[in-house]
Protein backbone atom coordinates (compact mmCIF):
# COMPACT_ATOMS: atom_id res chain seq x y z
CA UNK A 1 0.00 0.00 0.00
CA UNK A 2 2.80 2.67 0.81
CA UNK A 3 4.27 1.55 -2.66
CA UNK A 4 1.05 3.06 -4.18
CA UNK A 5 1.06 6.61 -2.38
CA UNK A 6 5.05 7.14 -2.96
CA UNK A 7 5.33 6.86 -6.66
CA UNK A 8 9.60 7.12 -7.14
CA UNK A 9 9.23 3.40 -5.16
CA UNK A 10 8.32 0.11 -6.67
CA UNK A 11 8.37 -2.94 -5.55
CA UNK A 12 10.69 -5.76 -6.51
CA UNK A 13 9.29 -9.34 -7.32
CA UNK A 14 9.83 -10.29 -2.99
CA UNK A 15 7.96 -7.56 -2.14
CA UNK A 16 10.21 -5.49 -1.13
CA UNK A 17 10.02 -1.38 -1.73
CA UNK A 18 12.98 -0.37 -4.00
CA UNK A 19 14.07 2.87 -5.35
CA UNK A 20 15.22 3.03 -8.86
CA UNK A 21 18.13 5.45 -9.17
CA UNK A 22 16.47 7.41 -11.42
CA UNK A 23 13.80 8.75 -9.76
CA UNK A 24 15.85 8.80 -6.66
CA UNK A 25 15.70 12.67 -6.50
CA UNK A 26 18.95 12.67 -4.40
CA UNK A 27 17.02 11.83 -1.49
CA UNK A 28 19.26 9.02 -0.73
CA UNK A 29 22.00 11.36 -0.36
CA UNK A 30 19.78 13.63 1.87
CA UNK A 31 19.15 10.44 3.77
CA UNK A 32 23.28 9.54 4.33
CA UNK A 33 23.91 13.07 5.55
CA UNK A 34 21.33 12.91 7.84
CA UNK A 35 21.71 9.81 9.38
CA UNK A 36 25.24 10.25 9.62
CA UNK A 37 24.30 13.83 11.38
CA UNK A 38 22.02 11.82 13.79
CA UNK A 39 24.63 9.36 14.60
CA UNK A 40 27.45 12.27 15.16
CA UNK A 41 24.55 14.16 17.73
CA UNK A 42 24.27 10.47 19.20
CA UNK A 43 27.69 9.19 19.52
CA UNK A 44 28.59 12.64 20.97
CA UNK A 45 25.94 12.82 23.77
CA UNK A 46 26.58 9.17 24.62
CA UNK A 47 30.60 10.16 24.96
CA UNK A 48 28.64 12.77 27.47
CA UNK A 49 26.92 10.18 29.61
CA UNK A 50 30.05 8.27 30.13
CA UNK A 51 31.68 11.38 31.80
CA UNK A 52 28.37 11.35 33.52
CA UNK A 53 28.76 7.95 34.66
CA UNK A 54 32.34 8.73 36.25
CA UNK A 55 30.57 11.99 37.82
CA UNK A 56 32.71 14.65 35.39
CA UNK A 57 29.42 15.51 33.41
CA UNK A 58 27.66 18.56 33.84
CA UNK A 59 28.77 19.14 37.21
CA UNK A 60 32.47 19.04 36.84
CA UNK A 61 33.43 17.05 40.16
CA UNK A 62 37.58 16.67 40.07
CA UNK A 63 39.41 14.85 42.90
CA UNK A 64 43.58 15.89 42.70
CA UNK A 65 46.09 14.68 44.74
CA UNK A 66 49.08 17.03 45.92
CA UNK A 67 51.82 16.55 47.92
CA UNK A 68 50.24 17.05 51.66
CA UNK A 69 46.60 16.54 50.81
CA UNK A 70 43.52 15.59 48.21
CA UNK A 71 41.85 18.34 46.92
CA UNK A 72 38.05 18.12 45.47
CA UNK A 73 36.65 20.56 43.03
CA UNK A 74 32.52 20.36 42.89
CA UNK A 75 31.11 22.84 40.57
CA UNK A 76 27.48 23.79 42.34
CA UNK A 77 26.34 26.80 41.13
CA UNK A 78 23.39 28.43 42.65
CA UNK A 79 23.93 27.33 46.18
CA UNK A 80 24.08 28.53 49.05
CA UNK A 81 27.00 27.69 51.41
CA UNK A 82 24.03 26.83 54.07
CA UNK A 83 22.47 24.38 51.04
CA UNK A 84 25.69 21.83 50.94
CA UNK A 85 25.96 19.09 53.68
CA UNK A 86 29.25 16.72 53.91
CA UNK A 87 29.76 14.04 55.89
CA UNK A 88 32.48 11.67 56.41
CA UNK A 89 31.53 8.22 57.58
CA UNK A 90 34.27 5.88 57.45
CA UNK A 91 36.26 5.65 54.08
CA UNK A 92 33.45 7.73 52.50
CA UNK A 93 32.82 11.60 51.73
CA UNK A 94 29.22 12.24 50.93
CA UNK A 95 28.59 15.66 49.42
CA UNK A 96 24.82 16.92 48.94
CA UNK A 97 23.11 19.99 48.07
CA UNK A 98 19.79 20.82 48.06
CA UNK A 99 18.14 24.48 46.98
CA UNK A 100 14.32 25.16 46.76
CA UNK A 101 13.19 28.41 46.06
CA UNK A 102 9.64 29.40 46.00
CA UNK A 103 8.07 33.16 45.31
CA UNK A 104 5.69 34.96 43.55
CA UNK A 105 6.77 36.82 39.94
CA UNK A 106 6.59 40.52 38.92
CA UNK A 107 3.06 39.98 37.07
CA UNK A 108 1.05 37.83 40.12
CA UNK A 109 2.66 34.15 39.09
CA UNK A 110 3.95 31.63 41.08
CA UNK A 111 7.16 30.10 40.71
CA UNK A 112 9.37 27.21 42.22
CA UNK A 113 13.03 26.11 41.51
CA UNK A 114 14.67 23.15 42.56
CA UNK A 115 18.56 22.11 42.19
CA UNK A 116 19.93 19.19 43.62
CA UNK A 117 23.11 17.57 43.61
CA UNK A 118 24.50 14.03 45.27
CA UNK A 119 27.86 12.57 45.35
CA UNK A 120 30.00 10.10 46.99
CA UNK A 121 33.98 9.27 47.21
CA UNK A 122 35.86 6.36 48.28
CA UNK A 123 38.55 8.04 50.08
CA UNK A 124 42.16 7.03 49.65
CA UNK A 125 43.76 5.45 53.10
CA UNK A 126 45.80 7.90 55.32
CA UNK A 127 43.23 10.94 54.76
CA UNK A 128 42.92 13.00 58.24
CA UNK A 129 39.04 12.80 58.38
CA UNK A 130 39.37 15.36 61.59
CA UNK A 131 40.91 17.75 59.67
CA UNK A 132 39.18 18.16 56.08
CA UNK A 133 38.48 21.71 55.58
CA UNK A 134 36.02 22.69 52.87
CA UNK A 135 34.80 25.81 51.06
CA UNK A 136 32.37 27.43 48.60
CA UNK A 137 33.01 30.44 46.59
CA UNK A 138 31.42 31.84 43.51
CA UNK A 139 29.85 28.21 42.64
CA UNK A 140 33.19 26.22 43.61
CA UNK A 141 33.15 23.65 46.33
CA UNK A 142 36.80 22.99 47.57
CA UNK A 143 37.57 20.06 49.51
CA UNK A 144 40.77 20.11 51.04
CA UNK A 145 41.28 16.14 52.68
CA UNK A 146 45.12 16.44 54.33
CA UNK A 147 47.02 12.94 53.97
CA UNK A 148 48.41 11.78 57.56
CA UNK A 149 51.73 11.58 58.55
CA UNK A 150 52.83 8.11 57.69
CA UNK A 151 50.97 8.42 53.88
CA UNK A 152 53.41 7.37 51.79
CA UNK A 153 53.55 6.88 47.79
CA UNK A 154 55.03 4.07 47.09
CA UNK A 155 56.69 4.39 42.91
CA UNK A 156 56.70 0.40 41.68
CA UNK A 157 59.54 0.51 39.25
CA UNK A 158 58.33 -1.77 35.68
CA UNK A 159 61.00 -3.68 33.61
CA UNK A 160 60.61 -4.97 30.19
CA UNK A 161 59.78 -8.64 30.07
Amino acid sequence: MLGKLVPWKKRNGRGDITVRPEEDFGLSQFRDEFNSLWDRFWDDWRGGLADWNGGNWFRGVNLNEEEKEFVLHAELPGFEPDDIDIKVSGNMLTVRAEHKDEGNGKNGSRYQRYGSFFESFSLPSGVEADNIDARYHSGVLEVHLPKSKDYETKRIPVTAA
